[in-house]
Protein backbone atom coordinates (compact mmCIF):
# COMPACT_ATOMS: atom_id res chain seq x y z
CA UNK A 1 0.00 0.00 0.00
CA UNK A 2 1.20 3.47 -0.63
CA UNK A 3 1.01 5.87 1.74
CA UNK A 4 -0.71 9.01 1.03
CA UNK A 5 1.40 10.75 3.59
CA UNK A 6 5.05 10.48 1.92
CA UNK A 7 4.61 13.65 0.03
CA UNK A 8 3.55 16.16 2.56
CA UNK A 9 6.35 14.56 5.29
CA UNK A 10 9.50 15.19 3.00
CA UNK A 11 8.03 18.85 1.70
CA UNK A 12 7.96 19.29 5.78
CA UNK A 13 11.22 17.85 6.37
CA UNK A 14 13.07 19.99 3.68
CA UNK A 15 11.15 23.40 4.81
CA UNK A 16 13.01 22.43 8.75
CA UNK A 17 16.59 21.62 8.15
CA UNK A 18 16.83 21.91 11.94
CA UNK A 19 14.42 19.09 12.56
CA UNK A 20 10.50 18.50 13.36
CA UNK A 21 8.79 16.71 16.34
CA UNK A 22 5.96 14.08 15.47
CA UNK A 23 3.93 16.58 16.90
CA UNK A 24 4.75 19.42 14.97
CA UNK A 25 4.71 17.31 11.95
CA UNK A 26 1.23 15.73 12.86
CA UNK A 27 -0.76 19.18 13.29
CA UNK A 28 0.96 20.79 10.25
CA UNK A 29 -0.68 17.57 8.12
CA UNK A 30 -3.90 17.28 10.14
CA UNK A 31 -4.00 21.08 8.86
CA UNK A 32 -3.47 20.31 5.04
CA UNK A 33 -5.45 16.92 4.97
CA UNK A 34 -8.41 17.11 7.22
CA UNK A 35 -8.86 13.33 6.22
CA UNK A 36 -6.27 12.43 9.02
CA UNK A 37 -9.17 13.44 11.55
CA UNK A 38 -11.29 10.68 10.25
CA UNK A 39 -9.56 7.72 10.41
CA UNK A 40 -11.34 6.16 13.30
CA UNK A 41 -14.11 7.14 16.01
CA UNK A 42 -12.24 6.31 19.09
CA UNK A 43 -9.92 9.03 19.58
CA UNK A 44 -7.51 6.59 20.73
CA UNK A 45 -7.34 4.21 17.70
CA UNK A 46 -7.06 7.57 15.60
CA UNK A 47 -4.13 8.93 17.12
CA UNK A 48 -2.81 5.29 16.80
CA UNK A 49 -3.71 5.37 13.23
CA UNK A 50 -2.10 8.89 12.65
CA UNK A 51 1.08 8.26 14.29
CA UNK A 52 1.49 4.49 12.35
CA UNK A 53 1.03 6.57 8.97
CA UNK A 54 3.74 9.20 10.02
CA UNK A 55 5.90 6.49 11.59
CA UNK A 56 5.67 4.20 7.94
CA UNK A 57 6.16 7.09 5.64
CA UNK A 58 9.53 8.26 7.52
CA UNK A 59 10.82 4.25 7.68
CA UNK A 60 9.90 4.19 3.57
CA UNK A 61 11.72 7.77 3.07
CA UNK A 62 14.65 7.04 5.08
CA UNK A 63 15.13 3.98 3.20
CA UNK A 64 14.48 5.55 -0.57
CA UNK A 65 16.24 8.93 0.43
CA UNK A 66 19.21 7.17 1.65
CA UNK A 67 19.22 4.99 -1.92
CA UNK A 68 18.14 7.41 -4.36
CA UNK A 69 19.73 10.98 -2.97
CA UNK A 70 22.38 9.66 -0.22
CA UNK A 71 20.45 11.66 2.70
CA UNK A 72 19.75 10.14 5.83
CA UNK A 73 16.56 10.45 7.59
CA UNK A 74 17.01 10.53 11.41
CA UNK A 75 14.19 9.57 12.95
CA UNK A 76 13.94 9.71 17.00
CA UNK A 77 11.20 10.41 19.53
CA UNK A 78 12.10 13.96 19.82
CA UNK A 79 13.15 15.64 16.09
CA UNK A 80 12.75 13.97 13.14
CA UNK A 81 15.55 15.44 10.62
CA UNK A 82 16.65 15.37 7.02
CA UNK A 83 20.64 15.51 6.31
CA UNK A 84 23.45 14.95 3.96
CA UNK A 85 25.26 12.72 5.56
CA UNK A 86 29.07 14.15 5.71
CA UNK A 87 31.88 11.93 4.60
CA UNK A 88 35.22 10.95 6.48
CA UNK A 89 37.80 13.17 6.26
CA UNK A 90 40.68 10.39 6.28
CA UNK A 91 38.85 7.68 4.50
CA UNK A 92 36.52 9.64 2.09
CA UNK A 93 33.25 7.13 2.79
CA UNK A 94 30.20 8.43 4.37
CA UNK A 95 29.61 8.35 7.88
CA UNK A 96 25.91 6.96 8.19
CA UNK A 97 23.79 6.95 11.44
CA UNK A 98 22.94 3.62 11.51
CA UNK A 99 20.68 3.36 14.96
CA UNK A 100 17.79 2.13 12.90
CA UNK A 101 15.99 0.01 15.26
CA UNK A 102 15.09 -2.63 12.97
CA UNK A 103 12.27 -3.88 15.20
CA UNK A 104 10.38 -0.83 14.81
CA UNK A 105 10.83 -0.17 11.08
CA UNK A 106 9.94 -3.54 10.66
CA UNK A 107 6.59 -3.36 12.50
CA UNK A 108 5.60 0.16 10.85
CA UNK A 109 6.36 -1.08 7.38
CA UNK A 110 4.11 -3.72 8.06
CA UNK A 111 0.54 -2.68 6.58
CA UNK A 112 -1.24 -5.68 8.61
CA UNK A 113 -0.29 -4.12 12.17
CA UNK A 114 -2.11 -0.50 11.42
CA UNK A 115 -5.27 -2.81 9.64
CA UNK A 116 -5.20 -5.63 12.99
CA UNK A 117 -5.18 -2.92 15.56
CA UNK A 118 -8.09 -2.22 16.55
CA UNK A 119 -9.76 -0.24 19.22
CA UNK A 120 -9.28 -2.81 22.35
CA UNK A 121 -5.84 -3.61 20.54
CA UNK A 122 -5.05 0.21 21.26
CA UNK A 123 -6.56 0.56 24.68
CA UNK A 124 -4.53 -2.92 25.81
CA UNK A 125 -1.18 -1.39 25.01
CA UNK A 126 -1.99 2.14 26.67
CA UNK A 127 -2.91 0.13 29.51
CA UNK A 128 0.74 -1.87 29.11
CA UNK A 129 2.42 1.37 28.86
CA UNK A 130 0.82 3.34 31.63
CA UNK A 131 0.80 0.09 33.94
CA UNK A 132 4.76 -0.37 33.20
CA UNK A 133 5.13 3.36 33.77
CA UNK A 134 3.79 2.94 37.40
CA UNK A 135 4.64 -0.65 38.18
CA UNK A 136 8.75 -0.12 37.63
CA UNK A 137 8.68 2.09 40.85
CA UNK A 138 6.08 0.25 42.54
CA UNK A 139 7.75 -3.12 41.83
CA UNK A 140 11.07 -1.48 43.08
CA UNK A 141 9.35 -0.31 46.58
CA UNK A 142 7.51 -3.66 46.77
CA UNK A 143 11.00 -5.90 46.69
CA UNK A 144 12.00 -3.49 49.27
CA UNK A 145 9.15 -4.13 51.57
CA UNK A 146 9.79 -7.81 51.23
CA UNK A 147 13.14 -7.57 52.03
CA UNK A 148 14.05 -9.67 48.39
CA UNK A 149 17.46 -8.25 47.24
CA UNK A 150 17.26 -9.89 43.67
CA UNK A 151 16.01 -7.80 40.72
CA UNK A 152 13.95 -10.68 39.09
CA UNK A 153 12.93 -13.00 41.62
CA UNK A 154 10.50 -15.97 40.86
CA UNK A 155 7.08 -16.19 42.02
CA UNK A 156 8.05 -18.99 44.46
CA UNK A 157 10.85 -16.65 46.19
CA UNK A 158 8.14 -13.98 46.15
CA UNK A 159 5.69 -16.35 48.00
CA UNK A 160 8.09 -17.34 50.65
CA UNK A 161 8.98 -14.32 51.56
CA UNK A 162 5.80 -12.62 51.91
CA UNK A 163 4.66 -15.84 54.11
CA UNK A 164 7.44 -15.79 56.50
CA UNK A 165 7.59 -11.68 56.67
CA UNK A 166 3.61 -11.64 57.04
CA UNK A 167 3.55 -14.22 59.79
CA UNK A 168 5.81 -12.30 61.94
CA UNK A 169 3.95 -8.94 61.08
CA UNK A 170 0.28 -10.75 60.95
CA UNK A 171 -1.65 -8.35 63.94
CA UNK A 172 -3.26 -11.87 65.37
CA UNK A 173 0.67 -12.55 66.31
CA UNK A 174 0.81 -9.26 67.57
CA UNK A 175 2.27 -7.87 64.64
CA UNK A 176 1.40 -4.26 63.70
CA UNK A 177 -1.41 -3.95 61.29
CA UNK A 178 0.35 -1.51 58.97
CA UNK A 179 3.09 -3.79 58.40
CA UNK A 180 1.01 -6.64 57.49
CA UNK A 181 -1.10 -4.69 55.14
CA UNK A 182 2.42 -3.26 53.41
CA UNK A 183 3.26 -6.70 52.70
CA UNK A 184 0.26 -7.76 51.38
CA UNK A 185 0.51 -4.86 49.03
CA UNK A 186 3.95 -5.77 48.02
CA UNK A 187 3.28 -9.48 47.40
CA UNK A 188 0.35 -8.54 45.19
CA UNK A 189 2.03 -6.12 43.27
CA UNK A 190 5.05 -8.45 42.65
CA UNK A 191 2.50 -11.41 41.96
CA UNK A 192 1.04 -9.26 38.89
Amino acid sequence: MRNPLIRPILSQLRDHPDGISEFELLKSLKASLPELNDLAEDPNLQLFRQHFLIMNALYQLQTSLWSEEQLQLDINPTVIRLHKVQLNQSTGSAEVNDSVDAKLATYYLDWSEYENTDKEEVQRLLDSFYNGLVNEDEREAALSTLCIDEPTPTKDIIKRQYRKLAHQAHPDRGGDTETFISLRQAYECLMH
